[in-house]
């Protein structure tokens, strides 16, 4: 039943132009970023030769379009993470949901399968915009740097990971919502408004100022640490986090999420 229902989403998944839409989109604008900032860069040192703190890091900004300096999201991460919403949104949206369920006669597959075979599509699509990126990096600042360095590969395995979880956080909370429009909002609203707006209450409000790390916890903070390269960590949920913390944080929220949506996919009405 599983490798029937593996077989069933593969085909839905590769026949949505959608699909096809957004992993295009997530390689042009990874790879254009990855471009610009190696041209950029280029140009910059032809004129004023480097120093070592000036490549530092300069490998993982390229591969992951600056997403590695902790401060700016992964655009190509969240551009993936739309297909996870799309997998089960257009279930709901299109009542394809039933028509599934009849053909495969297995909710526990059928849910399997969806995180293992969209998982698995960001993966690799994430895979190739930062090897590619790699590639153009090396090619753009040969003689100043080397981009695909251990440090970057190192980072490259972070950024796969956190592209799957944010992937299958999404999924799941599409899942339990059942409303696409919702988990695109939601995942795009959350960490690029909510979480700056509760860190500014803790900025201004002065009874709240000396609790303000603990807003390092704050599960879209705590996943932009799993690949940030400037900041040393202090400890595993030190203050800053490391990477293993960050993902602890940001994993358990997923997986916490997947467990709901697990229950209530293969409980309730579909």
């Amino acid at each position: 039943m599983i490798r029937d229902a593996l077989r069933y989403e593969w085909a839905r998944l590769t026949t949505i132009r959608s699909t096809w839409w957004l992993t295009g989109a997530a390689l042009v604008v990874g790879i254009g970023l990855a471009l610009l900032i190696s041209a950029l860069s280029a140009h910059e040192f032809g004129k004023n030769p480097p120093s070592g703190s000036d490549i530092e890091g300069l490998g993982p900004f390229v591969v992951t379009q600056l997403a590695a300096t902790g401060q700016v999201p992964s655009l190509v991460g969240f551009l993936l993470a739309i297909v996870g919403i799309f997998a089960w949104g257009h279930e709901y949206r299109h009542g394809m949901i039933r028509a599934s369920l009849t053909a495969l006669r297995s909710r526990e597959a059928l849910w399997v399968a969806k995180y293992v075979v969209v998982g698995a599509w960001v993966v690799v699509a994430q895979l190739v915009t930062m090897l590619v990126s790699g590639v153009i990096g090396e090619v753009l600042l040969d003689g100043y740097a080397s981009v695909l360095d251990g440090a970057t590969f190192q980072t490259m395995a972070w950024q796969l990971l956190s592209t799957l979880l944010l992937t299958w956080l999404a999924m799941a909370f599409t899942s339990l919502t059942r409303s696409q429009a919702f988990a695109l909002t939601a995942i795009f609203l959350w960490p690029l408004l909510v979480e700056n707006v509760i860190r500014l209450v803790f900025v201004l409000v002065p009874s709240l100022n000396d609790a303000v790390a603990v807003t390092r916890l704050l599960p879209f903070s705590a996943q932009r640490r799993m690949t940030d390269v400037l900041s040393e960590a202090s400890g595993t949920f030190g203050d800053p986090l490391s990477a293993v913390g960050g993902t602890v944080i940001f994993g358990g929220l997923t997986v916490v999420l997947m467990i709901a949506a697990y229950v209530a996919f293969t409980r309730r009405d579909a």
